[in-house]
Parts: C-alpha cells; structure tokens; sequence
C-alpha cells in the first residue's frame, strides 16, 4: 500500500460520536497519537465525534478531506450499532483505508470482533501503545516485524481470525502523556464524567492502571487486566501541571480504577501536589474502594483539593455483595462513609440493580439501604452483563442472556434481569430509586445549588430522563443532519463499566 506521503502515513483517530451525558477528552486516543509519534509518524490526529456532533455528512467530508491511509476507531460496547457504522461509511467514502478497531468492547470480544465488524481490517486488543506503531511500520513498508508479533493485534488468515497475544506496559511512565494539543481540555464543554464539578476548564488523568480484585461484575480487569501499575508521582504532578498552565485546567478528575490502592503512593501524591503549589480542585468519577481509605488519607487529599468523590457500595443486601465479591458489608460500608463526611469530603455512592439470582427485596433493601446512608448523591445503574465479565459468562453458559445486543449495556436500559423480575418492572425499581433519593428536598435543593450553567442544567436533564424513561432496548445512531441534541451516555465509569 502506498501512503499520501511515503515518509509519514496520514492517521486518523475516531471516537464515533454517542448518546454519552458527558463530552471529555479520549485519554486512550490521546496517549495513542504519542505513542505514533514518538514511533515517527507526524501526521496524526483526533477527530472526537461526542464533542462535535459529528454527522454523516461530515464525517465523509472529513474522510474526502483527510484522506487518511489509517483509520482507527474506539469502540464500546454500548455505542456498538454507531461505531460499526461510522466504519460501513468509511469504508464506502475511503475505500483504500486501511481500518482497524479498538477500545473496550475490542478487548472483551477479541475472537468475535473481526466477524461483527466485517468492513474492518484488523484490531486491537488490550494496551496498544506499544504494537500499534509497529504495526502502520509494517504496513508501510517495514518488513523487519511480522504480524504475528505484533502484540495485541488481530488479523484474519484465510478468513479467520487470529488474536495475539496481549502485551502489558509495565513501566507507564514511558508512555509519556497523552497528546492533549490534540484534544484540548479547555475547548471541551462543560459536561464532565462526574456530573458535578466545583471549577473549569475541566481534564481528566490516569495514574494507574489495571485492577487485582475480583468483582465479578466489572469489566476493568478484562481491559486493563489484574496487573496493577502505577504512574510515578513526579509523573502524574508533571502532567497536572502542563494541563494547569497550557490549558488553564483549574479542576482535575483522577478517572483510575483504583487509586487509592497503594496508601503511601496516596500520600506521597498529595504531599507532591501541595509543594507544587496549584490552585485546583480534583476528584474522582469512577470511584475510590472503600476498604482503602482511612482518617489520614481522607484528611490529605481534602487538604490539597480534593472535595468529592464516589464510591462502589453496589448493594444493601450482604448475599449479594459476596455474590458480587466486593468484599464489603453494609456495616463497613456505613462506617467508612460516616468517616468521610466526618472528614469534611462529599460521598456519592454506586448502586447496581438486577444483578444475577438478586430478588425484588434484595432490590428493595438496596433502595433503603441508599436512603439511609449520608451520601449527597446516588448512581442507580441497571446490571449490565459485560463481554468478558465472569457473571456475564455464567450468564452465557445458562443460556440466560446471549451476547450479541450491544447497545442495550447502558445504565438507563435494561439488558437483562434475574428470574423473578421483568426488564419493565426492574426499570421501574430503578426510577423508584432515582426518585425516592433525589427529590428528598435536602438533596434537591443541595443539587440545584450547584449547577453552574445552561449546558449542566441539559446535562443533567438528560440524565434525569433517561432513569426514568430510558428504553429497555434502543439502539444509538450516528447523528443525522438535524440532530440539536446533546450527545449522551456511553457507558458508566466507576461501576466497572466500560470507560
């Protein structure tokens, strides 16, 4: 294959645009475009398809613009229908592009994919800093590496598929970080992962990555896997304060599955951030484990800035959360979030409803159960059965929910539900509970005193919405011509949901 320009292949990478509540910068395609470049290729960039409405019309001009020889497309599961799409339009409108896949839903269904998405080329699954430059080197010209030791790539042989093995990037500081003159924090809305926020400009971070527990719900091992690395401090500083000072980032979401993992990496993080001097704010949308923090911690991290976060409660019914293997009780968890409030911070919690062999009174116990507790907000999400998870398997192995329906694995639907409970009447438990929590006057009147714009009024309109009239089964489209509405939900971060 012949590039645009022999010397440097042009690169297009695309986040298909989605019905996602909130519009922020792709990290994973981010530190994509550095990781080409530091591999020699120049012309690289983002086309983030949330954050410009993207339509069909102009994704093909842009296609006819571009005229990118490699086409890479982030997938999840719950934007399946829109991703597979935008690749049928790109195939049609640049028929000599190479396309490949990855992301999330990539990862989970690795032997599958290729057969789902038959436009595209070939894929990625796990971490693909590391083989994805070697791979356009391979594709341009450098026969020095063969396809088979690519890591993580996916490729058809005589029509079948072929997935290699996944590589894990041990030393995440080498990474550097991601190219945010690709994807600027302060030209994105101000329509964050967390719903609420204190300031703006807005920029997510990762300092870690994968996750050793066991929650057999959570789709974060299978995309990460169980092998906890970290950032080095120095590191995470360095990039908060590039994004300080090129961007004007005044509030910082720490988007790691596990941050509070390592308690003296906690502390050294907010010792470090002290010294530097930074007048921010930051907090942490996907969550903190509850067992790992204690009274120290807490009192750090609110000291240097730190004013909320949530956190993964699940369930109100102790069967069912070791069913779930959260490790947890309900009187744990009572006494950790009693800690944080006495600490000064915010705690919001995470629910899971439906959940396998669950009942309507374990339901019912959760919804108390989150009534009861001293947390200013609530996140109510029906159980989705990610590829990849173990309850998800067992739910293949039964024949009680076949893959396959992507779309439906957003919070506001309802893919499946346990015996005993109808997907109409577990959605209708789900905005019993968003209702019973947050039109308690405290919590509403607390909640209207901090939106802090029309476009967070939309946002959170949306979201109220789709709890409670969110279909049992839709499925997303690319936007259309007319489209003015705001682009929603593609998954849920924090809940072991895709992110």
């Amino acid at each position: 294959m012949e590039a645009n320009q022999l010397d440097s292949p042009s690169i297009l990478l695309l986040l298909p645009p989605s019905r996602a509540h909130y519009v922020v910068p792709p990290l994973g395609l981010g530190y994509l475009v550095t990781s080409l470049q530091r591999g020699g290729f120049r012309h690289v960039s983002i086309l983030d398809g949330q954050k410009e409405r993207l339509t069909r019309t102009a994704f093909e001009e842009h296609l006819r613009t571009r005229r990118p020889d490699v086409l890479g497309v982030q997938v999840f599961s719950s934007g399946f229908t829109t991703a597979k799409r935008a690749i049928q339009i790109a195939r049609a409108a640049a028929p000599d592009t190479v396309i490949v896949v990855g992301g999330p839903h990539v990862t989970a269904t690795a032997e599958r994919v290729l057969d789902d998405l038959p436009e595209a080329d070939y894929g990625f699954c796990g971490e693909s800093e590391p083989g994805f430059p070697l791979f356009v080197s391979r594709l341009f010209g450098d026969q020095s590496c063969q396809l088979a030791e690519i890591p993580g790539l996916i490729y058809r042989v005589n029509g079948r598929p072929v997935v290699n093995p996944r590589c894990v990037v041990e030393n995440l500081d080498q990474l550097g970080f991601p190219a945010w003159e690709c994807m600027p924090p302060n030209e994105y809305p101000d329509s964050p992962q967390g719903a609420f926020y204190r300031r703006f400009p807005i920029a997510p971070i990762l300092t870690s990555r994968g996750c050793p527990y066991q929650c057999t719900f959570c789709g974060s091992p299978v995309n990460m896997g169980k092998h906890y690395r970290v950032r080095s401090i120095p590191h995470v500083l360095d990039e908060i304060e590039l994004l300080y000072h090129q961007f004007n980032v005044r509030e910082i979401h720490i988007i790691d599955d596990m941050f509070s993992l390592q308690r003296q990496r906690v502390l050294d993080f907010c010792s470090g951030l002290e010294q530097r001097c930074l007048d921010i704010t930051y907090t942490f949308p996907n969550g903190l484990r509850l067992d790992s923090l204690d009274r120290e911690i807490l009192t750090r991290m609110r000291d240097t800035g730190a004013y909320a976060f949530t956190v993964g409660i699940e369930s109100g019914s102790p069967r069912v959360l070791k069913t779930m293997r959260k490790h947890l009780t309900p009187d744990l968890i009572r006494e950790k979030i009693t800690l944080i409030r006495d600490c000064g911070l915010e705690p919001s919690g995470f629910f899971i409803l439906g959940f396998p062999g669950e009942t309507r009174e374990d339901i019912e116990t959760t919804i108390r159960f989150a009534n009861s507790l001293p947390i200013k907000r609530a996140h109510f999400s029906n159980y989705l059965p990610l590829p990849g998870t173990e309850s998800s398997a067992q739910l293949y192995e039964k024949g009680e929910y076949l893959p396959g329906n992507w779309d439906q694995l957003a919070y506001y639907r309802v893919p499946y539900a346990p015996r005993g409970i109808t997907k109409h009447e577990l959605k209708g438990l789900q905005r019993k509970a968003f209702l019973m929590f947050h039109m308690r006057p405290r919590i509403l009147l607390r909640m209207l005193r901090e939106v802090r714009s029309i476009n967070h009024v939309k946002g959170l309109f949306h979201r109220a919405v789709d709890y409670l009239f969110g279909h049992i089964s839709q499925e997303d489209d690319f936007l259309d011509e007319h489209s003015t509405e705001c682009v929603r939900d593609r998954g849920v971060g924090g809940t072991g949901h895709e992110g």
